[in-house]
């Protein structure tokens, strides 16, 4: 994951709730589980690696830095 957004260009916060109790109390609050990789931009939440989920968070992304 953290590789596919470099690639893109995209800027993100990495936590790991292996090693963050308050990263990983803030997944519960948000996910209501402890499935990893999660990303968030915005109102959506991709759980898991999803390809077409994650094309469409690049281009929403970019355009949100465009439009700043």
């Amino acid at each position: 994951m953290r590789d596919y957004l470099q690639a893109q260009s995209v800027e993100f916060d990495d936590r790991n709730i292996r090693q963050s109790d308050q990263a990983h109390q803030e997944l519960l609050a948000l996910t209501g589980n402890s499935i990893v990789p999660v990303t968030i931009f915005g109102d959506r939440r991709i759980i898991g690696f999803d390809p077409e989920g994650l094309a469409e968070l690049v281009q929403d992304y970019h355009a949100s830095k465009q439009g700043s």
